[in-house]
């Protein structure tokens, strides 16, 4: 891993294990940017594109307790605090956790190596390491 540039931000790089072809993990694969605070926490947007859905985004956040303890968490959505969700890790940890996340959101379990959310610096706004 390359050392931060000046300016830049920390991030996050969604990989995955998966070698099916499920749409819902592959729209959540890519390079995350710091875009603000969300309970407390800093929240993160999907920098690359997804093939034929240019206009769907992308955001990994952490929502609390507020509506119960079955939807506090780290998430995976459309809009930070929307219904349109992928993903979601029942941690309360200050960021996301590498593993442990149940794709779709409501499975009964976490599925092993389904999504795997390593830290990265020095992520441009083009979506490649600086």
């Amino acid at each position: 891993m390359r050392p931060a540039v000046s300016g830049s931000k920390l991030g996050y790089k969604v990989t995955t294990q998966s070698h099916g072809h499920d749409v819902g993990i592959h729209t959540l694969v890519g390079d995350y940017e710091e875009k603000g605070t969300n309970h407390g926490k800093k929240f993160y947007q999907k920098l690359q594109k997804i093939a034929n859905h240019e206009h769907v985004k992308v955001f990994l956040y952490y929502w609390d307790a507020r509506d119960g303890p079955d939807f506090s968490g780290w998430w995976f959505g459309d809009q930070v605090g929307g219904t349109q969700v992928w993903a979601l890790s029942q941690t309360h940890g200050p960021t996301p956790p590498r593993v442990g996340w149940k794709v779709p959101w409501d499975s009964p379990k976490p599925q092993p190596g389904a999504l795997i959310v390593e830290p990265s610096t020095g992520v441009s706004a083009l979506g490649a390491a600086a």
